[in-house]
């Protein structure tokens, strides 16, 4: 059947990271290091296509150093300012700037402290803000290693998601209520992670490890937020310009990505795009059917664009692989908990087939051992894991025993990677707009399904109860 492929047009690199899937093994790196990771800023189109078909540019700007091939990657390890982490970073050549393997945010060597990689917050390296630099660094340390340690069950996210705050009024009253009930149900390192993707280093602010002013730092803060962030055309010069609400920056999301200017939104989306005003008054709730059919469809998009960038080989490898025993297991357990077998769980199947055929092959390339569907049931659990303490008896019934995961004060815990490895898919440039919002989109809407793994239910009227003033 290989050598039938290869007749079709598909390179040797193709069906060698076809066949490769799974993460390499060795020793446990200590937290914010994984030194067998290549630490390119995207590494996707290598596991879609042969490398040798894409333009130059947008190989360098994904692969960094990687673009040449033999020329070794630069990198240095040193704690990061962005996720103030003990981190691997490496050089991105393009853009002459440095990015942090465990959070993948922006830094710059820090004249300062060379131990140390300042954050790049703007465009600029006038920009850059060393962590070191400051007199109560190590405090901040603690408190993120504090926060991030927890521990997290049922029982303490449904109090999060019904306690009343200022914060989740304000919510209520500007239309963002539904993202911020899935905000506070989170892990804080996902929370920590989407601010840093959006721009900012959450950890030194004064209300960090409080889930409700972190969420709603999350969608309103200035320029920066997830609101800010979907401001599109003149409305960006306009302070008079009003706010967008839930509705709002899912029609932003959507256009921007899938409906281009000559086509009409019905040429590409099934359900009818709300008004302003109709947005308004499906956005006061936490359940909205309109909305949730809106959520899945725009899903559905993100998933089927990122398969469409599969070849054939791959296409037919993931379904083989998910007929393994453990992975069938892992979705009937879903199944059972009320999660149906859509493009979320597909979404999440890809992405973790892509990210360890990716690594597999960069570690040992024509080398590469076949993936074990156990490889990638474990990858798939670990990315759709809510950090919740019943997840290791929920892994223990699918039959997955030995999950092993990161140390619990660390930011690898959020699981980025696979995210980060789909934005290179979609083409995406790095730190790009949207490629700041739609990772947020994408774990707001697979937060939804880690709830209903955790058997809560969004639609309850426990969260839909109306909100009051604080």
């Amino acid at each position: 059947s290989l050598v039938l492929t290869r007749h079709r047009g598909i390179s040797q690199g193709s069906l060698c990271l076809a066949s490769t899937m799974a993460r390499p093994g060795g020793p446990q790196p200590r937290a914010g290091v994984r030194p067998t990771h290549p630490g390119v800023v995207f590494a996707s189109f290598g596991c879609c296509q042969p490398r040798e078909k894409m333009d130059d540019k947008v190989a360098k700007a994904m692969y960094g150093d990687m673009a040449d091939q033999g020329v070794p990657r630069k990198k240095k390890e040193a704690l990061c300012s962005w996720c103030y982490e003990q981190a691997v970073h490496y050089f991105i050549k393009e853009t002459s700037t440095w990015l942090c393997d465990a959070c993948k945010g922006r830094t710059a060597e820090s004249p300062k402290a060379p131990d140390c990689m300042a954050r790049l917050e703007g465009s600029g390296k006038g920009s850059a803000v060393c962590a070191k630099s400051k007199s109560d660094w190590e405090e901040l340390v603690s408190k993120k290693k504090q926060a991030f340690s927890k521990p997290r069950n049922a029982t303490k996210i449904r109090y999060e998601m019904t306690r009343e705050s200022p914060y989740r009024h304000m919510a209520q009253k500007e239309g963002l209520i539904r993202p911020f009930v899935c905000l506070v149900s989170m892990s804080c390192q996902h929370r920590c992670l989407m601010a840093i993707q959006l721009g900012w280093c959450p950890i030194s602010d004064e209300g960090f490890g409080d889930p409700h002013e972190e969420s709603w730092n999350i969608l309103s803060k200035k320029g920066l937020g997830l609101r800010a962030r979907c401001v599109g055309g003149l409305n960006k010069l306009n302070p008079f310009a009003p706010l967008l609400d839930w509705v709002g920056v899912l029609n932003h999301v959507a256009s921007t990505l899938y409906v281009p200017s000559y086509m009409s939104w019905n040429d590409e989306f099934q359900c009818e795009k709300m008004t302003a005003q109709e947005g308004k008054e499906e956005s006061v709730g936490v359940h909205s059917r309109k909305v949730e059919q809106f959520e899945s469809e725009l899903m559905d998009k993100v998933s089927k664009q990122q398969r469409s960038k599969m070849n054939r080989v791959q296409v037919c490898t993931v379904a083989q692989l998910m007929t393994s025993d453990n992975l069938r297991k892992l979705m009937a357990l879903q199944q059972a908990r009320g999660v149906e077998r859509h493009s979320v769980s597909l979404f999440a199947i890809d992405s973790c087939f892509l990210q360890l055929a990716r690594d597999k092959h960069l570690e040992k390339g024509q080398d590469a051992d076949p993936v074990q569907g156990d490889e990638l049931v474990t990858a798939v659990a670990t990315f759709l894991s809510n950090l919740v303490e019943g997840d290791i008896d929920m892994f223990a019934e699918a039959g997955l025993k030995d999950v092993k995961r990161p140390s619990p004060d660390t930011i690898l815990n959020a699981n980025f990677e696979p995210l980060w490895l789909t934005l290179g898919t979609l083409g995406m440039k790095p730190h790009s707009t949207m490629a700041r919002v739609l990772p947020c989109i994408i774990l707001l809407m697979m937060q939804k399904e880690k709830l209903r793994m955790a058997q809560i239910d969004l639609t309850s009227s426990e969260f839909n109860k109306p909100s009051k003033d604080v």
